[in-house]
């Protein structure tokens, strides 16, 4: 029987644990080898009663990431929640439509820029609007609606903590693995894989691919100096979009393999 030769084409999947399980068993059964290192965990913040108060009594409430929605999930009844719903992205608005069972309203640009754009959220002067976020991100939303005239409020359910990691150890192995593509679903963690690895290791990242979920992450991918063409962006961050997005990079990496094979 001919035994074919292991794929070269290897993905590292970085999302926080938890997060990671469908597309690691997605990458399994498409037979994809894959290594998986989370670089950030994310830790529930105890919201006060005086917080789930704001909740139920918000005009509007926005839920930024799917730990906005878990991590309140847990400390609240979010079915009691009566104000209109909305989350950045579609993944988001699924687990908060899980959760509530109500209809959530999400932009199709998953960014703070698309939500600001939906009509919904043009006449919002004297509205009281919440926020629900970790501890930290972009401050757009916040500052586009109270230039509407909004008065806005956060409330913080969860913190993002970076993990202890060895940046050497993960280069070595991670050239050891022959990674060639790596999934990213958040600036943070972006950020993170050039803060955690040594200097000299920065060149082979910028030679991988790199699968990103949104415009504004292509664009900090390319100030790390990472060449557009390796960059893809997938339609979202549900897994399946993830694996699309993978096997198209995966069929480019193969082709470019083949060509430079032929010259």
């Amino acid at each position: 029987m001919l035994q074919l030769p292991p794929d070269p084409f290897s993905v590292l999947i970085t999302r926080p644990a938890g997060r990671a399980d469908s597309l690691l068993d997605g990458l399994e059964q498409l037979s994809i080898p894959h290594a998986y290192q989370p670089l950030i965990t994310t830790q529930q913040v105890s919201v006060k009663a005086r917080e789930q108060q704001l909740l139920l009594e918000a005009d509007l409430v926005i839920f930024v990431s799917i730990a906005a929605v878990t991590c309140l999930e847990t400390q609240c009844n979010l079915t009691r929640l009566q104000p209109p719903l909305f989350a950045v992205g579609r993944t988001t608005a699924a687990a908060l439509q899980r959760a509530t069972g109500r209809l959530v309203t999400a932009p199709d640009d998953q960014r703070s820029e698309g939500l600001l754009a939906l009509p919904q959220l043009q006449d919002v002067a004297g509205k009281h609007i919440v926020i629900v976020r970790g501890n930290a991100g972009r401050e757009l939303i916040k500052q586009g609606l109270v230039a509407r005239g909004a008065k806005v409020s956060y409330v913080q359910s969860y913190k993002r903590v970076p993990l202890p990691l060895d940046g050497q150890r993960l280069s070595d192995q991670w050239r050891q693995q022959q990674i060639q593509c790596i999934v990213v679903t958040s600036n943070e963690i972006l950020s993170l894989l050039f803060q955690s690895l040594p200097d000299a290791a920065h060149d082979w990242l910028r030679q991988r691919f790199w699968v990103v979920v949104s415009p504004r992450m292509q664009e900090t991918a390319s100030s790390f100096g990472i060449p557009l063409p390796q960059i893809m962006q997938a339609d979202s961050a549900h897994d399946q979009a993830l694996l699309d997005a993978i096997c198209q990079l995966r069929r480019k990496f193969h082709e470019r393999t083949e060509s430079g094979a032929g010259n």
